[in-house]
């Protein structure tokens, strides 16, 4: 079993209650103590270029944004994310990576977008990022999808792929037969995550299956 890894992403799936509007100093507090507790990864907010740049919300129109946001910040051991929900922001708003806070880029996207999404992703990977290929609403994907998929990712090589429970149908058997498709047909090396949802109260027991 390989060494798993978490990401926590409160600075970003938390601004759909608050309209991303936590604060600066909110928002400086929770990854400086996220940092402090050795969390992995780190997601900072959504990137898209439809909303305007505001210091105290994690929701930015570019990579720029995030250097504004935190500077000066220590990003200790931690590796900082942001997510883009495919179509939502350009690849002209993203700086090479060696010169923003971010390190790594989720890209979210449903089945029917996975080949646009990932051409995308290749992009995003060519400025030096760490990609994430979150496939959402993995339940609307069979078998043979999934192994299409697979073959899609491994000619992409990204960082990881994960596993978005988007409405939270996944119980343990169906996680585990999910992961195993793609574990046989990733190339090794592309970790896979999993994003659960607790819809009907069965994400946190999902969770502590071995994936």
């Amino acid at each position: 079993m390989a060494k798993r890894e978490l990401l926590d992403c409160t600075l970003r799936d938390g601004g759909y209650v608050n309209d991303w509007a936590f604060g600066h100093d909110q928002i400086i507090t929770v990854f400086q103590r996220l940092a402090k507790a050795k969390v992995e990864f780190i997601e900072i907010g959504f990137l898209d270029e439809r909303r305007a740049f505001d210091i105290n919300r994690t929701i930015m129109p570019d990579t720029a944004s995030a250097n504004k946001i935190f500077d000066g910040v220590d990003k200790g051991q931690a590796q900082v994310l942001a997510m883009i929900d495919y179509g939502t922001c350009g690849i002209e708003r993203l700086q090479s990576a060696k010169d923003t806070f971010i390190d790594g880029i989720r890209v979210i996207f449903k089945e029917h977008l996975m080949y646009e999404a990932m051409d995308f992703c290749r992009g995003v990977k060519a400025l030096g990022y760490k990609v994430f290929a979150q496939m959402v609403s993995v339940t609307t994907y069979t078998d043979e999808k999934l192994e299409e998929y697979a073959k899609l990712v491994n000619s992409v090589m990204p960082y990881a792929t994960s596993m978005v429970d988007t409405y939270g149908l996944l119980d343990d058997e169906q996680l585990l037969h999910i992961y195993r498709i793609l574990d046989k047909h990733l190339v090794a090396g592309i970790k896979v995550g999993f994003h659960a949802h607790n819809n009907y109260q069965i994400g946190r027991a999902s969770c502590r299956e071995r994936v």
